[in-house]
């Protein structure tokens, strides 16, 4: 049956059974909505890159139950977020599962061929033949007798695995994995290259390298790394940093302070980044208090000599009136 968009609002309940679909659209679960496939076979051949097919919003809910799902021509993508997902007995073919907030996923005795796992996400896999499967954020999965090609773990991470065979575990960021009576090739844990990092500061008028500038190296994440200080050379060094984004603080007593964004991307790297000075108050005496106060001081002697001679000449009349 071909069919434009199918869409389940939010508080509907729809159960398909025994048919082939052929959308020209998406298929939409709403906020609160609700849909159950039985024997159903659905072919996505959409003329554009990169379509949904299947969209679950937030609190909606899907059950998939001996079923196929194809994507053709391009691959397509069934979207959950915040999402409870449940396929039984099915096959997706040429389509990625892409999950994120909170989605709940249970898989049994089912093909996927890659399914990612962002935010919170949690995954209960039996029986199945989950060929790529990629973790995020705080993403959890429980696997248990399938056939698998690669995990991939970022972040926080973690699946445990038991009973599979399986080629490669790839280890990003701080995943972990539990492995028991697993047949697998190799567990590949990527760690970050150690760079060596110089910042020359340069003042941005004269060119002149800058000493005792405060240099703060931050993570963009959010975190210090190390703060530093330019010697006579205007150099900072920083050693041993991880490979990354970085923010980077200029500071110094004289000077604008200057913020900016680096990326260390090679195992010895120099920066140069520029300072801008303060302008001076009007006058040019730098805020030395004894020029500011100068002019005050001079009018207040002249004011005082003034007296001075004014009351001498009075104290002279009236000794002469006396006399």
């Amino acid at each position: 049956m071909d069919m434009d968009d199918l869409v389940i609002g939010g508080g509907e309940e729809l159960t398909l059974e025994d048919q082939a679909l052929n959308p020209m659209g998406d298929i939409v679960v709403e906020e609160g909505g609700s849909l159950v496939l039985r024997g159903v076979d659905i072919t996505f051949n959409h003329t554009g890159f990169y379509e949904h097919g299947i969209l679950l919003e937030d609190g909606s809910t899907i059950e998939i139950h001996d079923s196929q799902i194809i994507g053709l021509g391009n691959l397509f993508y069934f979207r959950a977020h915040s999402a409870s997902i449940t396929i039984e007995n099915t096959t997706f073919r040429h389509t990625h599962l892409i999950c994120s907030g909170a989605t709940q996923i249970t898989v049994r005795d089912s093909h996927i061929w890659a399914l990612h796992c962002l935010n919170d996400t949690r995954v209960d896999a039996l029986d199945a033949d989950l060929s790529y499967l990629l973790l995020m954020g705080n993403s959890s999965a429980q696997i248990d007798r399938a056939q698998m090609i690669e995990i991939i773990l970022y972040d926080r991470s973690h699946v445990s695995v038991s009973n599979t065979r399986l080629r490669f575990i790839f280890y990003f960021d701080d995943g972990t994995a539990t492995i028991t009576d697993c047949d697998y090739e190799d567990e590949i844990r990527f760690e970050p290259n150690l760079c060596e990092l110089t910042i020359h500061v340069r003042d941005e008028e004269t060119l002149e390298l800058i000493p005792t500038v405060d240099v703060h190296l931050n993570r963009t994440k959010g975190y210090v790394d190390i703060i530093s200080q330019t010697g006579d050379e205007g150099a900072a060094y920083f050693h041993d940093i991880e490979e990354g984004d970085y923010l980077v603080e200029l500071a110094r007593e004289g000077y604008d302070s200057y913020r900016t964004r680096i990326s260390v991307l090679n195992e010895t790297q120099q920066v140069t980044l520029l300072m801008c000075k303060l302008e001076e108050p009007d006058g040019g005496n730098n805020g030395d208090p004894l020029q500011v106060a100068a002019p005050y001081i001079f009018t207040i002697a002249f004011a005082l000599l003034f007296l001075g001679i004014i009351l001498r000449g009075r104290v002279k009349n009236a000794v002469d009136w006396l006399l």
